[in-house]
């Protein structure tokens, strides 16, 4: 084989173009939303194992005048991190190609949800 023959053979990677680049930053985007999401998920449900945690502690010991507080403090913050999980889910569902596992969607949800309506039911109940 000539040398000729070999260089036309060798073939230069394609430049990438610019609906490449976009494509790239749609995928980049994609997946930081996909992240923050499941990472707002974790979040609650961890912040939701230490309010249980918490309540459970506080009836334990009905001396302490801390543990109510840090409860209180913990269900508001896992409220908080719920309504931002929720308001990710339908963001996710939208942008994402490959839809993320049901399982996960119903757990994450739960999850979110349950210290709002825990909060709600306090602020209604006696």
């Amino acid at each position: 084989m000539s040398k000729r023959q070999k260089k036309r053979r060798q073939r230069q990677p394609a430049s990438r173009t610019p609906a490449d680049a976009g494509r790239r930053r749609e995928d980049r985007a994609r997946e930081a939303i996909t992240i923050a999401w499941t990472v707002s998920v974790t979040a609650v449900f961890l912040a939701d194992i230490v309010t249980i945690a918490a309540y459970f502690y506080s009836r334990a010991h009905p001396e302490s005048k801390t543990a109510p507080a840090f409860e209180a403090i913990m269900l508001l913050a896992a409220s908080v991190m719920g309504a931002a999980s929720l308001a990710l889910l339908p963001v996710v569902w939208r942008v994402r190609t490959v839809k993320p596992p049901q399982g996960y969607t119903v757990f994450a949800a739960i999850v979110a949800a349950a210290p709002i309506v825990v909060t709600l039911a306090r602020l209604v109940g006696p």
